[in-house]
């Protein structure tokens, strides 16, 4: 006699999921892609990353300093790039910096280097310059404004610091970024300024004084070049990383707006 099958053994094919059924059930509408930048556009080709490959990086946690990755999924910058743009790069432990050899590395490792055809070239450059002044948006307390400088330049890219404070304030951006202003813009906008740390008197902050005191120069006001507002609304879909675990791709839904910055 056959052995009859229970219900739980039998497989149910279960219904696929779709964007335009979801989109419907929830009367909404996806964020059209022209709101997105090109780099987080469709793919227009398969990366060639692969899991173990090395590479130099910057640390998320401490944006100043560049180290020695292992690639997890798909991330990275180029190898021996710190020294052939005279960076300083951070050896994994048990390494100091003067004996660290890449090749003899990677030997005893076993890995292989992430090949330098996977990486973007940027050849744009801005007219920022290492210690720049400026005044910027610190990034984990969005409400203050402070006294910065130009830390490092890449390119178009450059690495904001806040005078007096450490590195993990630190963060890079391009001359677009709506968290950057020129020296006098707080001035002139009627907000207040918050002086480097430590400053002997922060509550009567004047730019000229700092800049002599410093001998340093302000960045030029046909530096910063403002990028357009982003253009999403509020119930607009879309597809995000799950920054507590960035493994996971979402569907998500932008809940508040500003002309630079979205809530999701």
């Amino acid at each position: 006699m056959k052995n009859k099958v229970s219900s739980t053994q039998v497989s149910v094919k279960r219904r696929s999921w779709s964007w335009q059924q979801y989109l419907n059930e929830q009367k909404a509408e996806a964020a059209p892609l022209s709101l997105f930048t090109q780099s987080q556009s469709f793919p227009s080709r398969r990366t060639g990353f692969k899991v173990g490959m090395k590479l130099e990086g910057v640390d998320p946690l401490h944006p100043s300093l560049f180290c020695v990755l292992t690639v997890a999924e798909v991330i990275g910058c180029r190898l021996r790039w710190c020294r052939e743009t005279n960076h300083r790069l951070h050896p994994p432990k048990g390494h100091s910096e003067t004996d660290f050899d890449w090749q003899l590395y990677l030997q005893s490792t076993g890995s292989h280097a992430a090949p330098p055809n996977l990486f973007t070239d940027r050849t744009a450059s801005c007219e920022f310059s290492v210690g720049m002044k400026l005044e910027a948006v610190d990034r984990k307390n969005p409400g203050l404004v402070c006294v910065a400088s130009v830390a490092d330049v890449i390119d178009d890219h450059f690495l904001v610091h806040f005078d007096n404070w450490d590195d993990s304030y630190d963060y890079w951006c391009d001359s677009s970024s709506p968290y950057i202003h020129p020296v006098g813009w707080c001035e002139q906008q009627g907000r207040p300024l918050t002086a480097p740390q430590g400053h002997p008197n922060p509550e009567n902050f004047l730019w000229e004084e700092y800049l002599q005191e410093t001998r340093s120069t302000a960045a030029p006001h046909s530096a910063f070049r403002l990028r357009a507002p982003h253009g999403f609304q509020v119930n607009q879909k879309l597809e995000a990383v799950d920054r507590r675990n960035p493994m996971l791709i979402r569907v998500a839904t932008v809940t508040e707006t500003e002309a630079y910055r979205l809530k999701v």
